[in-house]
This record gives C-alpha cells, structure tokens and sequence, in this order.
C-alpha cells in the first residue's frame, strides 16, 4: 500500500504509536510523531521514504530511508488489524539521532529490541553540549545500561584511524 499526504500521516501515526510502548528507544509513552516523503506498509514491515524524520518528546531520529519492522499484525476479536511489537529499527543514509544531551549522526543507525542496543555506524560521531565529542566508524549504545561503547576505526581529516575522544572544548 502507498499514501501520500493526509493519509500517510494518519496511518503512520496509528502504526507508529506503539513504538513508545514496545521499542523505547526515545523513552517513555509520550506521543511519536512521523514525517516521509512515502510509506509503504506490508504486514510486519513499514518502509519510510525520503526526509524522514521521527519524534517523541525532546528525542529525534532523521533520515533518508527507515524500515520498523514488527510481528505481523493480526486481527482482533472486531476485526480490526492489531499491529505487532517493534522488533527492530534500520535507519539509513544521513542517520541523526539527537536529544538536548547528545548528537549522533552516522551513515546507518540500527534498534534491536531483544538486545536492547543500537548500532550507529558509518563516520560516526558524538557531540555533546559541553564540548566533547567522539568520532569512529561503529557505536554501540545499551540502552538497558545506558553505556556508549565504540570501535572500529576512524576515517577522515578530524582522526588518526582509530576512535578519537575530545572531551570538552
């Protein structure tokens, strides 16, 4: 199926909506609001299109393509479709997640519920607002834990070809 304005809109807020209670990468029950340019929604997996940008509270996930993927969805005793817990989230091209204590931009950020981690990798880096930032090509984020870890190596003219840590200004 494919939408486009209002009812792509309507649809992603009701499908949306569970993320809160199920995946809990932003935290808590407040309201999740989606914007794309396209949706296409077939059973288990919502695919998002073009400038995508999620909200919930003061947390926010952009970018250019993302996939949620769920249990299928099956009817309930009326009939109506029930959707299924997020199981994961795969967020591609110009990922950005940001909150007032930390932005994170990298080429792909990827939720797994079961583990409770997401994977940020691709020219990854950290900034946050007292000045420290971190740059690297993986990040592993517990969101159980709360604890950051990175590896792999750093690419480009702000590293030394492994992950770099500045802290403060």
């Amino acid at each position: 199926m494919r939408l486009t304005g209002f009812a792509l809109i309507a649809l992603l807020s009701l499908s949306v909506s569970s993320l809160s209670a199920h995946a809990q990468i932003f935290g808590g029950d407040a309201p999740i609001n989606v914007l794309a340019e396209k949706a296409t929604y077939e059973g288990g997996l919502t695919v998002l299109v073009g400038n995508v940008d999620v909200t919930q509270g003061i947390a926010r996930i952009q970018s250019d393509t993302m996939n949620i993927y769920r249990s299928e969805a099956e009817p309930d005793s009326a009939g109506s479709l029930k959707l299924g817990a997020v199981n994961r989230i795969d967020a591609r091209g110009n990922f950005r997640y940001t909150t007032p204590d930390n932005n994170v931009t990298g080429d792909r950020g990827v939720y797994e519920r079961d583990k409770g981690i997401i994977t940020v990798t691709g020219n990854v880096k950290v900034r946050q607002p007292g000045g420290n930032t971190a740059s690297t090509d993986k990040l592993i984020y517990n969101v159980n834990t709360e604890t950051i870890r990175f590896s792999g190596q750093c690419q480009g003219s702000d590293c030394s070809g492994r992950p770099t840590i500045r802290i403060g200004n």
